[in-house]
């Protein structure tokens, strides 16, 4: 028989605690569990706390899933070190620099993270407004980032937003493809570090190829 009184004492007990306990129980079941078992009784299960508190310390369930996907999404971290983006100098070098490390950035990141993995994986087969919302974060964060780099690429033909997204999204589906399939793309295996260089390679050699084209077009005139 369990020993309730023993159970009752090892939960957290103020509620800066019961929060945090909540917010990784939402990565602990996306991670055992899968993002389609997400929902109230197996959160607060994982967390071993009542799910009342879920309501009274976030309001309602996605606002705690929210608040895990903010915390966790690696665009919503670059946005809290964007000092970096903003400061950096007008100069090609340095913000070349700067979009191959972002980009490089989330490739290693995604790799690791398998809750994050999910929550793509979610957000691209289901409709959800949560989601969306998020989405549209990680929007607003980008046009920070691309008017910084306006500055090189204005009346230019190189378009650097179709770029980004070609190979961000590049980077979500061949990692999610290796992850849930355990098979090559393209004949690379993006599970293996020699196949993980290799796309780390090609990210850099479109961003050098897209800044060198336009230090041409700049040198034409």
């Amino acid at each position: 028989m369990p020993n309730r009184y023993r159970d009752i004492s090892a939960r957290p007990k103020n509620r800066a605690l019961t929060e945090r306990r909540l917010i990784d129980a939402v990565g602990g079941v996306i991670r055992t569990k899968g993002y389609k078992n997400l929902g109230v009784n197996a959160v607060a299960k994982e967390a071993d706390v009542n799910k009342k508190l879920i309501y009274r310390y976030f309001g309602t369930f996605d606002k705690l899933v929210e608040a895990y996907i903010l915390e966790n999404d690696y665009w919503m971290n670059v946005s809290r070190k964007m000092d970096t983006v903003i400061e950096c100098k007008s100069d090609p070098q340095e913000m070349k620099e700067v979009i191959v490390s972002l980009l490089e950035g989330q490739f290693a990141y995604f790799l690791q993270h398998q809750p994050m993995q999910d929550i793509i994986l979610w957000e691209i087969t289901e409709h959800e407004k949560l989601l969306n919302s998020i989405s549209n974060v990680r929007e607003i964060i980008g046009q920070v980032i691309f008017e910084k780099m306006d500055t090189v690429f204005k009346d230019t033909d190189i378009n650097l937003r179709a770029i980004s997204a070609l190979l961000v999204s590049g980077i979500y589906y061949m990692i999610l493809h290796a992850k849930k399939n355990e098979s090559t793309i393209c004949e690379i295996n993006v599970s293996s570090e020699a196949g993980q260089q290799e796309i780390l390679k090609a990210v850099r050699l479109i961003i050098n190829w897209a800044f060198e084209r336009t230090a041409r077009e700049g040198n034409k005139d």
